[in-house]
């Protein structure tokens, strides 16, 4: 039975009758389509190339002289200089995304392709070196398309905030900008021969969508629309087809479906069955399709290395429809022995039109319209084949002059014989390959030369480094490959490949840039010439017992230390008498229970000595005695904790602004902490902007002492920030862009940051992405714009919403009130301060409850405020009890429960914990507090109250309110007293919610099932 797409099940747009849609669709000629496009986009004219009647002497002279020139004089306006009015902005990407298919942009003398990386679409001129970064987009770039003359470009991409975005090639500048075109974005795109419609398919898991947009006249509103069933989604390929773009097909891998529209906004789907049954062979997962052109023939390329050949169904047609959207599988042509990977069509001389093929293992075939093979490419020897695109420069053109002046240079032209065909030459225009493992091949057909323009990472690129004098970066990746670049000339200066056996976790320059430091997954390290990449030492170093985190070596090169992933730190010395091995193992401690989370050396101002410092998971910073170290003897100096309840992320030395020596963290609650470096006493806390961001690498930016101004640079998951000393928390000193989307906006995951020596260039890795990225600093600006901002107060004041800001003011006044004792007489005195005895409770009262330690600073509090999810946190860890004999994991259970439900304790082994844990809390305070939470004594020990209290009632009316067991629901609902601050019965995640005090005890709702009406999320998420 064949599986025939209805209207009812597709939700189609205006269905019609399928005669009148065939009357309607004529083919557009390439000529009409320009002229179309030119009356509708930005009305201006486009210049046609004017070709010489002359003889063919005249005609090569002038035509290409003419093409040439036409050419200049449009690329200046594409290759741009810098923009000047951008404190951060992108200057050149070192990588790209092979899991976009590449676009080649090639004419007669130009040698261009456009490919993306991350959120950057990049339009590159292979010959000269350049590239015109093209931004819009704050999700990692999913498709690219043109259109035929390759004069339009369009980019799409997945995640929140999607666009597609429609560029002008010749300049570089955006025409149309759709925001949001499908909820979760595109998929895949594609644009008409005359560029007038676009196609765009839908990045939603359910409920996919195939649309048609009339993208030149404005509309927000697809021309024509089709919601996918739910066994029909996941199509990830468009393909019009070539003289007629009212057809067109595209395919998941398990289906193909094939559509007929008309610019009325009728449109009709059908999707063709086939199994392996059909024709008794498997047929596999389907990797393009594609029209056949100057036919009604599509093929489909599948992993079984096959063609499926779909012809015109005439059982669902009128015998004199030649074209139908009605298709079925005629037959499987095996083409190739391995899985193809990638299809497309292009010209040939002899047979106006041929099939490209790449495999897995890297081999591209032609073949002609039969299905004949006339070439190959077997050496490419690259990786699987993940996107073939050929150039234009009309040595295929139809016109008589160009195919005589054809014949006669392909006489003394090096173009390969046909596989079928002797002595006659297999002629297409030369083609840029890209492959699964991040290789980009430009192939010259004349010759059969093939140029490597990109040799990258296809795995996470895990650490780069800049050399301390010189404009060299060196980069290291998960694919074994350590390279460096030259980032001024953008070449490369040498490349190691360790395999990928041996992949490399981690790298830095020494302080001289003699040596770069290398370190593995298994825990080795090497130190190399950092000109040549090869060994210094006689051996590594095979000391670490899991992945080299991190490195770092002393100020003056005497000492270098590294961090592995089993907790342990290791110190290396330099070994100056001898040679052979300048450097020399000491030794190596475990100071930490938790993950190392960075490692630095750190030197005062005016110190000739260093210090070593590492932050972990443990909260503790650790300090290290260097100058007592021996042979197989490295001391810790001073282990302190550094934080009570929330993880430091990061160190950092400050640039020299303060006039006090502080160690700068960021921790995972989005908070820069200033630390004293002699007496580690916490000296400043400031909330990082944006919020709910953490920032996992910090380094300052190089600047001369006398400057006006100093900076940090800060990276996050995917941002990049600038943020102006000195630390006060105002968000105007901040500056910050999508540097490598990660999470729901793409696949990357900011792994490395590293600032030029100069401090005019800063380099991100995208982990995950595969990407490097260079980017431009102009710090002036913002200075310019701290200065000539408004007042200072003002920017705090709009950081907090009217209502919350009021209702500080009244516990501010209340404040002064029990400052002065609410039963004076006499007349008060306001102030603008209170005393900061009266700080904590004011912090109480708008919900944040500092320990004893943070008390002196406010910032600590939260930016999210309490949240559901972090009482379920807190309780998950105390129901986790080991037993002390057999070490496995105990769970409190309440005997009148059949099966164990959410994870519960005994309010005695609660309050136990809060007694003698952490800052221990006295007995009778603990019912003090109990008691005013649970309404028993609703005044509490306040300094207003000043009636004797009986604290044996207290205590016995608070034992009869507490539950049985505990667990985070109820402890929220009738200790807390608290309850959800919407009404609302939202999707979010439950664990999300915030918090509120509300005035009684109200049910629980999880008592009655699954979510309830009081929730709201809390998610934050800032762009800018």
């Amino acid at each position: 039975m064949e599986d025939d797409i209805t209207t009812s099940e597709l939700h189609l747009i205006t269905p019609t009758n399928i005669d009148d849609n065939h009357s309607e669709n004529q083919p557009l000629s390439r000529q009409e389509s320009s002229e179309d496009i030119t009356c509708v986009v930005n009305r201006e004219e486009v210049t046609e190339l004017q070709t010489n009647e002359g003889n063919a002497e005249d005609f090569g002279d002038e035509t290409d002289e003419r093409t040439i020139e036409r050419q200049i004089e449009v690329l200046p306006n594409l290759w741009s200089e810098p923009p000047v009015d951008q404190i951060l902005f992108p200057l050149w990407t070192f990588g790209f995304n092979q899991k976009v298919p590449i676009i080649n942009l090639s004419k007669k003398g130009t040698n261009i392709i456009l490919f993306s990386s991350a959120n950057l679409v990049v339009i590159f001129d292979i010959d000269n070196k350049r590239q015109r970064l093209l931004r819009g987009h704050c999700n990692e770039v999913t498709c690219l398309a043109c259109s035929f003359d390759k004069r339009w470009l369009v980019s799409g991409d997945r995640g929140p905030d999607s666009a597609v975005i429609i560029w002008d090639g010749k300049t570089g500048d955006s025409v149309r900008t759709m925001l949001s075109p499908h909820k979760n974005g595109v998929i895949c795109v594609a644009l008409t021969e005359d560029a007038r419609y676009l196609a765009t398919l839908s990045a939603d898991e359910t409920n996919q969508k195939f649309a048609i947009w009339n993208w030149t006249t404005g509309s927000e509103i697809p021309l024509c629309e089709v919601n996918l069933t739910d066994e029909h989604v996941s199509q990830n390929w468009i393909s019009f087809k070539l003289g007629n773009y009212y057809h067109v097909v595209t395919n998941s891998q398990r289906q193909v479906i094939f559509y007929n529209w008309n610019v009325n906004g009728k449109i009709y789907a059908y999707a063709p069955p086939l199994t392996d049954e059909d024709f008794d062979k498997k047929v596999g997962n389907f990797v393009g399709s594609r029209y056949v052109p100057e036919s009604n023939i599509a093929i489909t390329a599948t992993t079984q290395g096959l063609l499926v050949v779909w012809e015109t169904d005439k059982i669902n047609i009128k015998k004199d429809a030649a074209e139908s959207q009605y298709k079925k599988a005629v037959k499987l042509v095996p083409i190739h022995d391995k899985p193809i990977t990638f299809m497309t069509i292009t010209r040939s001389r002899l047979n106006k039109f041929c099939i490209v093929t790449g495999d897995v293992t890297g081999i591209i075939k032609f073949f002609d319209v039969n299905y004949m093979l006339l070439y190959w490419y077997p050496n490419l020897n690259a990786g699987p084949i993940a996107s073939i695109s050929f150039a234009s420069r009309g040595i295929l053109d139809d016109s008589e002059m160009l195919s005589w002046r054809s014949s006669i240079l392909l006489e003394s032209t090096e173009y390969p014989e046909l596989s079928t065909i002797p002595g006659e030459k297999f002629v297409v225009e030369d083609f840029i390959v890209t492959t699964a493992h991040a290789n980009m091949i430009s192939v010259t057909v004349d010759g059969s030369v093939l140029t490597y323009i990109h040799r990258d990472n296809h795995e996470d690129v895990t650490d780069l480094t800049c050399h301390p004098t010189l404009p060299h970066l060196a980069t290291c990746s998960l694919t074994g490959i350590l390279k460096t670049f030259h980032y001024e000339n953008k070449t490369v200066l040498a490349m190691q490949d360790f395999g990928t056996n041996d992949p490399i976790q981690s790298c830095r320059y020494c302080k001289s840039g003699l040596y770069i430091a290398v370190g593995f997954v298994s825990g080795y390290v090497r130190i190399v010439d950092s000109m040549t990449l090869k060994d210094v030492t006689s051996e590594p170093f095979t000391y670490g017992r899991g992945a080299i985190n991190h490195m770092d070596f002393a100020p003056l090169n005497r000492f270098f230390a590294y961090a592995d992933s089993a907790f342990t730190t290791t110190l290396v010395i330099a070994n100056k008498r001898s040679e052979v091995d300048p450097w020399v193992y000491v030794g190596r401690i475990r100071a930490h229970y938790r993950k190392i989370n960075d490692l630095r050396f750190w030197a005062a101002r005016g110190s000739k000595t260093c210090r070593l410092f590492t932050i972990g998971d443990d909260r503790t910073l650790v300090e290290y005695d260097l100058y007592q170290a021996s042979k197989n003897y490295f001391p810790m100096l001073a282990r302190v904790r550094i934080d009570q309840m929330h993880i430091p992320l990061c160190l950092s030395e400050l640039p020299p602004h303060y006039k006090e020596d502080f160690i700068f963290v960021s921790n995972d609650t989005s908070k820069f902490r200033l630390i004293n470096s002699t007496s580690f006493m916490c000296r400043k806390v400031v909330m990082a902007y944006p919020q709910a961001i953490q920032y996992y690498k910090v380094l300052p930016l190089p600047s001369d002492p006398l400057a006006t101004a100093h900076y940090l640079l800060c990276l996050s998951d995917e941002r990049l920030s600038l943020v102006m000393l000195p630390l006060d928390g105002d968000p105007l000193k901040n500056t910050n862009l999508i540097a490598h989307p990660s999470g729901k906006r793409g696949s990357g995951k900011a792994s490395a940051l590293a600032v030029s020596n100069d401090g005019r260039f800063v380099f991100t890795a995208g982990g995950p992405d595969t990407c490097v990225h260079m980017w431009g600093v102009n710090p002036k600006i913002l200075e310019d714009r701290v200065r000539n901002a408004c007042e200072v107060k003002r920017r705090f004041y709009d950081l907090l919403s009217p209502t919350f800001l009021n209702e500080l003011k009244d516990y501010y006044y209340y404040s002064m009130l029990r400052t002065q004792g609410l039963k004076c007489l006499d007349t008060r005195q306001t102030s603008l301060t209170i005393p900061i005895t009266e700080i904590s409770y004011v912090m109480r009262a708008v919900g944040f409850y500092p320990t004893e330690e943070e008390v002196v600073y406010c910032n600590y509090r939260p930016h999210q405020g309490v949240l559901y999810k972090d009482a379920e946190k807190a309780f998950d860890r105390l129901c986790h009890v080991r037993d002390s004999d057999t070490g496995k994991s105990l769970y409190f259970r309440d005997p009148r429960e059949k099966i164990k439900d959410t994870p519960k304790i005994p309010p005695e082994y609660l309050f136990n914990t809060l007694q003698t844990i952490g800052e221990p809390i006295g007995e009778t305070e603990l019912i003090e507090y109990l008691a005013v939470l649970m309404g028993n004594f609703p005044e509490g020990g306040n300094p207003e109250v000043t009636e004797p209290v009986n604290s044996a009632a207290i205590a016995k009316a608070v034992d009869e309110s507490l539950p049985m067991f505990l667990n985070a629901e109820n402890f929220v609902r009738r200790v807390l007293g608290m309850k959800f601050c919407s009404t609302k019965n939202l999707e979010d995640d439950y664990l999300d919610t915030k918090l509120r005090v509300t005035d009684s005890i109200s049910p629980s709702p999880l008592d009655h099932g699954g979510l309830n009406e009081n929730k709201q999320s809390c998610d934050v998420q800032t762009d800018y």
